[in-house]
């Protein structure tokens, strides 16, 4: 009689997650920059495997959507084949992890750089993309490459031809969930990855950057073709999809196209080099923003409902038009109840202000329940925030907007044909007459920190909540720092202190949120306002002034 093991699998699983874990330490698999930073994300816990499928070539052999690994045993083991063997595992099989153990001797091999290069020939005719769809489970880790580099992924994918091909495609259909693409630079790809299902995984991988993480690789068109179409794209009504600590450069179309549910969009660089910084950005005013600028490519698109953005750098982000087609926004927002918080627009890795050509943050009409807070936006080319509305067909409503710090150095302008300026809070006439016209609360003195005011005129704010917010005297409309956040009574009336005593080169704006719905007549409470005009400090002189 056979005798059977008294380990339970929960104990098997733990060892297996320790062993594993310590095969990674081996091979010295790094997180990117922004990974180090913020050490708890929820990338950062890896899926323990139950089977393991190891790479050990760069080639690619042929297109074939059934050879294996496993079928041909005497040849390489490539990825194309690596990833039509996981898709045939039974459901007891996964979690799969597709590892790599390369050679140096490959001819992928880059003993400078310490990577390796796969180039693909070709497509799939099954999935219409390079690889075949991740059918769910299947993890693809460049990490578990031993021996390479620690300042970026140690494997290079490259598209086929003239890069007009996607990459990677997770989900067949939307119940293959829990697929993970981590640690692979990715080249020449139309767009690198399609999102088609739930719980999937994305982080520490490169969109867009050369091998050295330095520069962009464009693909076959050139500026206009970006170094790709869309860096991820994940598709409507699928949710909790995780995309993490990631760069995306150069890329014409947009850097993320996010449209389902509670995705974490966090920790990404955005139209950087892999080290958050910008080096090739102009500084010459009449180059800014035209063809001889960096090409940092665009932002970020995002709809749905309920999707975090938080804590990426977007900067340097630029597309190759000319008016008056316009630049591309950092974050264009449809859709509810998004978090939007914590982002550096326009301010690089290391705190470099290098601005954005489009608008920093942009929503669309019909955009409800949004909270965009603490995010810095620094000389952006068009609007800092702007708020539209789409009448008749739904009405945007209680954006609230908190914390946010806006800086211009050059005056905000206005699009030829457009029928609203530019601003650091653009309201435009789309929005509702009630919305346009509620002044946002008023400053009735400052004397040294003690701060206190009313409603704005003609607008009667109970209860509202009053942000206080720094500018200097210049004619630019600006946000430099949020100094204070109070409520307001009943009446509308509220004090506040200051951290500090204005100086006579400084001044003070305010929004009002509302507390209850209708204070804004048909809208619901949590709107806030545009920006206030400037109150500085006023000084009385008394006559007769006698000089001795």
């Amino acid at each position: 009689m056979k005798t059977q093991s008294t380990r339970s699998l929960p104990s098997q699983i733990i060892i297996a997650g320790l062993l594993l874990a310590f095969l990674l330490s081996l091979a010295g698999a790094a997180p990117s920059q922004a990974a180090k930073e913020h050490a708890s994300l929820p990338a950062d816990v890896l899926t323990v495997p139950v089977t393991t499928i190891t790479v050990n070539s760069t080639a690619d052999l042929d297109t074939s959507d059934s050879t294996t690994c496993a079928l041909k045993p005497a040849e390489p083991c490539t990825l194309r084949r690596a990833v039509i063997q996981a898709r045939g595992l039974a459901p007891a099989q996964k979690p799969v992890l597709i590892a790599f153990n390369i050679p140096t001797s490959d001819a992928g091999y880059n003993s400078t750089l310490k990577i390796w290069k796969i180039q693909f020939i070709g497509i799939s005719s099954n999935a219409n993309a390079t690889l075949r769809y991740l059918n769910g489970s299947i993890i693809i880790d460049g990490s578990t490459q031993p021996g390479g580099r620690t300042t970026g992924p140690r494997i290079i994918l490259v598209g086929p031809g003239t890069g007009q091909s996607d990459g990677i495609k997770l989900g067949e259909t939307a119940t293959q969930n829990a697929n993970e693409i981590r640690g692979l630079g990715f080249q020449m790809f139309k767009t690198h990855i399609y999102v088609n299902s739930a719980s999937n995984i994305i982080a520490n991988n490169w969109f867009g950057l050369n091998d050295a993480g330095t520069g962009i690789v464009l693909r076959g068109g050139g500026e206009d073709d970006g170094s790709g179409n869309t860096g991820v794209s994940v598709s409507a009504n699928v949710s909790s999809n995780v995309i993490q600590s990631n760069v995306f450069t150069g890329i014409a179309g947009v850097a993320a196209a996010i449209n389902g549910n509670d995705t974490n969009f966090s920790n990404n660089y955005i139209g950087t080099i892999a080290n958050g910084t910008v080096p090739g950005k102009e500084t010459d005013p009449s180059l800014i923003c035209l063809q001889w600028d960096w090409l940092g490519g665009s932002g970020l698109s995002l709809s749905g409902n309920r999707n975090l953005i938080e804590n990426n750098v977007i900067a340097g982000i630029r597309i190759a038009v000319e008016p008056p087609t316009i630049q591309a926004d950092a974050i264009r927002v449809s859709g509810d109840n998004h978090i939007i918080r914590g982002n550096k627009i326009g301010v690089d890795a290391t705190n470099v202000e290098v601005g954005v050509c489009g608008r920093g943050i942009y929503l669309q009409g019909g955009t409800e329940f949004n909270q965009i807070t603490t995010n810095q936006i620094i000389r952006p080319g068009l609007s800092a925030i702007s708020l539209n509305d789409t009448p008749v067909v739904s009405t945007s409503d209680a954006n609230t907007l908190r914390g946010n710090v806006i800086k211009k150095l050059t005056p905000w302008g206005e699009i030829e044909g457009n029928n609203s300026p530019e601003d650091a809070i653009q309201i435009t006439k789309s929005l509702p007459d009630a919305f346009r016209n509620f002044n946002p609360a008023a400053v009735t003195s400052i004397n040294g920190t003690a701060v206190a005011g009313t409603a704005g005129t003609n607008s009667p704010c109970p209860n509202c909540i009053i942000e206080i917010f720094l500018d200097d005297t210049d004619s630019i409309n600006e946000a430099l720092q949020s100094l204070k956040v109070v409520t307001a009574n009943a009446a509308g009336n509220w004090s506040a202190t200051l951290p500090f005593a204005l100086t006579s080169t400084q001044g003070l704006r305010t929004t009002s949120t509302t507390a209850q719905n209708n204070t804004i007549t048909g809208m619901s409470a949590g709107t806030t306002t545009g920006l206030s005009k400037l109150y500085g400090i006023s000084y009385k002189i008394y006559l007769p002034l006698t000089i001795r």
